[in-house]
């Protein structure tokens, strides 16, 4: 498979989300390139525990301070993710024997992620951002 590759146009200008995001593609390839056994689909689980954490986290609170209109189909959006990596937790904890299974899986659902969320959602709230910047200069350069 191809790796998924990072390039400045999917910045939504915020440092921290960007490198959240770069972590993300970063474990898309590790996975797609993985000799998949009980041991490493237990690690991409947890990687990816602590990315909703971590990540979601620190993207909600950055949405919440700009005011960011769709903060709540966004929110919504993030705990579907959730549920599905819960989902994931739990079957193969009662089916370890399939890694490969799941692994696909995984990879498939998150590279829908990425095309879904990360390159369409995440995008409005950096266009918001550059829209508010926009008028902020318009009003700073009506009021000189």
């Amino acid at each position: 498979m191809n790796n998924v590759v990072w390039n400045d146009d999917l910045s939504v200008s915020n440092d921290d989300i960007d490198d959240d995001h770069k972590g993300l593609f970063e474990l898309i390839n590790d996975l797609a390139n993985a000799d998949m056994s009980h041991d490493y689909i237990n690690l991409i689980i947890d990687r990816l525990k602590k990315y909703t954490v971590e990540h979601f986290t620190r993207e909600e609170e950055y949405m919440a301070s700009i005011g960011y209109p769709g903060f709540e189909e966004h929110l919504a959006q993030h705990e579907e993710f959730k549920e599905w990596l819960e989902t994931i937790r739990s079957t193969y904890a009662r089916f370890p024997q399939s890694p490969f299974i799941i692994g696909d899986s995984v990879n498939s659902y998150l590279l829908r992620w990425l095309r879904n969320h990360i390159l369409t959602e995440d995008m409005k709230y950096r266009d918001f951002i550059l829209k508010q910047e926009q008028n902020q200069s318009k009003l700073s350069k009506e009021q000189t």
